[in-house]
């Protein structure tokens, strides 16, 4: 984990120095007391993944004083400096953390340093960490006393203390550009420009130490000359432990964490960590109450694909309640429109000075209360001992919860610290594996409990339970979506030897050809079944499907009464002439064999290459003539001539029938011949020569009815009332359960979009039903209760925008679901369905619900008792058909 600011503006430049991490304490001995008492003992500490160079040899404070005339420090030029008009002084605490059998445990002190001035007439300020600064908190357990009546400086150095944080550290962060000084030489002499920040306690310290000096009130870009006494530290060359994963000596690596300076990583490095034993990848996915992490959804998928567990984990900024639930808000947006699992392992990251505050126990609970609405409930904390509210934070989830930042300089598998804590994070300048493409630090951690493990594994993304096992429609798209929620590809047997297919996009395949393995054929209707049986198409073409759903090439089939086709290499019924050599070859290979059937076969005229369906004579059989013939559920008449016919058919009373130009009988379906339109009803008669007689032959009659078990009209007869009526199917006929009065939007029913207050013409799929009840009785539609933090995204600058959510919080332009569960007439949801009007483009929100005196807003309404009893017989192919006369329903 990276822990650094995300400022979108300049995040590269944000020196956000987040965890000092105690290290190994080495001591100077000797202690001269001079003009001054007491020397430094530097702890080298190594912010999370910021600082990489440490010095591992001590270092020596001491006064120098310098001249103010310098605007600048040379040091730094960019987010280094700390303006000098600062009249502050540190007064910070900081936890001792020391490496085990340290010698330095010996030296535990109480005295409090103090520095007192003759000349000093104002009392000091504290001095803040700064984002800007390059200089750390020198956090120490021993001040130096120093005592003069001439001058001005005030020197606080540590006998005890570790982790003083000096810019002598070279800081190759990716984020936080520090600078080093003089390192080489040993010495940093810092001007104006750059505050020295320096912490003196312990947890044995009583004394605060003061520090007041009136010489550096002075602004920095003054030329005024004033001698000012500044610390000077003295160091050795920097040293930098840099590891490789895999290394034996080291701590075990079980896990890796990375934020967007990690982007580079690619498919094969995540494949490497996983074969080098690492189990897990904790990814930052947000910061504060805007940022998102942009390749976060990447690096999980990659991590994923390679086996390993993901954790995700959110940077905190937050020290008020109000922030921490805007926060979680940030986080929970990305959990959600991502489909995160909800085992997945979520940490809160406290370690921005920010979050200080004493309600920080508080704040973190009101952090994860959002989580846990919406079922995000699997917490851990990321912190370390430096961390001013440490104990506060560990208390929301326990120590077996904990994942620890702590570096020493030379981690080792010998010496592991920790070791209560659920995960100790022991260093962040890891390179990962030989030949792996991103060439960057790292950090990376130990577990030991299996906390981080406990986690979604590799199914870290998942779907909403009430896809479990079930279809379900995106825009013009059907999935199937398996048992463990995920969507299926490949082919899937269902029901009485029925088979479908979904493609490498998850789609179900319909009206079109597969090619499986062995240069098998198959063929999916519009309903997404295989098709078996016969299948014309084209200019009159012919083909074969057997039980098994693959198509004949090469071959004879027998169908329906004892016909029998030929069909070809590329699979279409051939021509009279070739099933005459096909056939005399069967013969002649049985000469036994006394062929008795006819062969319905495809003669083609080679002059107009016109193919159409003949029956033609074998033995001494005759032909079909004059009869109907089922072919599975296509009805066929065979004329005079024993061809199938097209066109119109008269017979019997004065009754009529249609054939289309595929030899098919046209059943619920409009036929134009000449200048007269024609509608053939269920049993294939045509029912009248202008429209159909009853209202159940129009619906019949509906593309939306090929799809439909329910379809509702809504058709306008006033300025805002229309007549709803629900249709169940029934075999191939269409029965009214329903008719009710209702109420549609103020501007009637017609083209709509976002405000407009107009009912949406068209037609649109009922997907679910919702309500204030905790259950609601359907047809197998699917049902949810509102709860308080149901919305619907009504915002167009929202990413989820038309959308049902569940959120702690939503700006006024979404709709809070509840607000319409109350008395009557502000009970509109109790009880409402869905109009999926999904990219269309024509506004939000739209729903069948409870109505009252007024016109809706672009809904449908109807009454309580009339609502239940529509949502009891709705299922998962209901539709709702918005028209603004009876005419218009037959373009839909």
């Amino acid at each position: 984990m990276n822990l650094r600011t995300n400022n979108p503006l300049n995040s590269e430049r944000a020196v956000h120095y987040k965890l000092y991490k105690s290290g190994k304490l080495w001591l100077v001995a000797g202690v001269t007391f001079c003009s001054f008492v007491g020397s430094a003992i530097i702890n080298d500490q190594i912010a999370h993944a910021d600082t990489v160079t440490v010095a591992k040899t001590a270092t020596t404070v001491t006064r120098t004083t310098v001249s103010a005339d310098s605007k600048t420090s040379n040091d730094s030029t960019q987010a280094d400096t700390v303006s000098t008009t600062a009249n502050k002084v540190a007064k910070t605490t900081s936890n001792i953390a020391h490496q085990p059998n340290s010698a330095t445990n010996s030296l535990n002190t109480s005295q409090a340093a103090t520095a007192t001035s003759s000349t000093t007439t104002k009392a000091a300020s504290s001095i803040l960490s700064q984002a800007d600064s390059e200089t750390a908190n020198s956090n120490t357990s021993q001040a130096v006393t120093a005592t003069s009546s001439a001058t001005t400086e005030a020197v606080s150095s540590a006998a005890n203390q570790t982790g003083q944080k000096v810019s002598s550290s070279n800081n190759k962060s990716h984020e936080a550009k520090a600078h080093t000084t003089s390192a080489a030489s040993g010495s940093i002499s810092q001007v104006s420009n750059t505050a020295v920040k320096s912490a003196a306690s312990t947890e044995n310290t009583n004394k605060a130490t003061s520090v007041a000096s009136s010489a550096v009130n002075r602004p920095a870009t003054t030329t005024k000359k004033a001698d000012i006494n500044l610390i000077t530290v003295t160091a050795s060359t920097p040293e930098t432990d840099v590891w490789t994963i895999g290394d034996t000596t080291r701590p075990r690596v079980d896990v890796v964490d990375v934020a967007s300076y990690q982007s580079a990583m690619t498919q094969s490095d995540y494949n490497k960590l996983k074969a080098a034993g690492v189990k897990t990848v904790i990814i930052k996915t947000t910061e504060g109450t805007g940022y998102t992490n942009p390749v976060a959804l990447a690096q999980a998928k990659m991590a994923n694909a390679a086996g390993l567990n993901v954790d995700f984990y959110h940077y905190a900024t937050f020290n008020t309640a109000d922030t921490a639930q805007m926060e979680a808000t940030n986080m929970a947006n990305f959990l959600v429109k991502n489909n995160v699992s909800k085992k997945v392992l979520l940490f809160a990251d406290m370690e921005d000075a920010k979050t200080y505050t004493v309600n920080a126990t508080a704040n973190l609970n009101t952090f994860w209360s959002v989580l846990n609405a919406l079922g995000y409930t699997n917490h851990g904390v990321y912190t370390s001992n430096t961390y001013l509210y440490r104990d506060a934070v560990i208390k929301t989830v326990g120590q077996s919860r904990v994942w620890r930042a702590q570096y020493p300089y030379t981690p080792s598998a010998n010496n592991l610290w920790n070791t209560d804590d659920g995960a100790w994070q022991f260093s962040s300048t890891a390179l990962l594996p030989s030949g792996s493409d991103y060439t960057g630090y790292i950090d990376v951690s130990i577990c030991y409990n299996g906390l981080t493990e406990d986690s979604a594994g590799t199914n870290t993304f998942s779907t909403p339970n009430e896809f479990v096992n079930q279809y379900h429609w995106e825009g013009n798209k059907l999935y199937f979506y398996g048992s463990n929620g995920q969507p299926i590809t490949g082919f899937r047997h269902y029901g009485n030897n029925k088979l479908e297919y979904y493609g490498s996009d998850h789609a179900q395949y319909r009206n079109r050809y597969l090619t499986a393995a062995n240069n098998q054929l198959y063929y999916f209707g519009s309903n997404g079944d295989a098709i078996t049986g016969l299948r014309h198409y084209g200019n009159n073409k012919l083909e074969y499907y057997g039980t098994d759903h693959i198509q004949y090439r090469n071959r004879f089939a027998t169908v329906g009464n004892n016909k029998l086709y030929y069909f070809g290499s590329n699979g279409d019924a051939i021509s009279k002439s070739q099933a005459d050599n096909q056939i005399a070859s069967s013969t002649a290979a049985t000469p036994n064999t006394k062929p008795s059937t006819q062969v319905r076969l495809m003669a083609t005229s080679s002059a107009a290459m016109k193919i159409k369906p003949i029956t033609y004579k074998i033995q001494s059989k005759q032909m079909t003539r004059n009869q109907y013939q089922w072919q599975g559920n296509n009805l066929y008449y065979y004329g005079n001539d024993g061809q199938p016919i097209t066109g119109l058919r008269h017979y019997s009373n004065n009754k009529l029938e249609y054939y289309g130009t595929d030899h098919v009988q046209y059943r619920n379906s409009y036929a134009n011949v000449g200048n007269i339109r024609y509608y053939f009803g269920s049993n294939g008669d045509a029912v009248s020569t202008n429209r159909p007689q009853t209202e159940a032959d129009i619906i019949g009659s509906m593309r939306v009815a090929q799809k439909a078990q329910q379809i509702v009209t809504v058709v306008q007869d006033g300025e805002s009332t229309a007549t709803l009526k629900l249709w169940q199917k029934q075999g191939d006929t269409w029965r009214n359960i329903l008719i009710s009065s209702s109420r549609i939007g103020n501007g009637g029913i017609g083209n709509s979009h976002e405000g407009s207050s107009t009912t949406p013409k068209g037609v649109y799929h009922l997907s679910f039903a919702f309500g204030k009840g905790a259950t609601a009785q359907t047809a197998g539609m699917s049902y949810r209760q509102i709860k308080p933090t149901s919305y619907w995204i009504e915002d167009q600058n929202d990413r989820q925008y038309n959308t049902w959510q569940d959120r702690s919080w939503a700006n006024n332009k979404n709709e809070h679901l509840i607000d319409y569960t109350k008395a009557a007439p502000h009970n509109q949801y109790e009880l409402a369905v869905v109009m999926d009007n999904q990219g269309q483009n024509n506004g939000s929100g739209f729903f069948i619900h409870v109505k009252n005196q007024w016109p809706t807003e672009g809904c449908v309404s109807i009454s309580l008792s009339d609502m239940r009893t529509l949502v009891s017989h709705l299922g998962t192919k209901a539709y709702v058909v918005d028209v603004q006369n009876q005419a218009q329903l037959k373009n839909y």
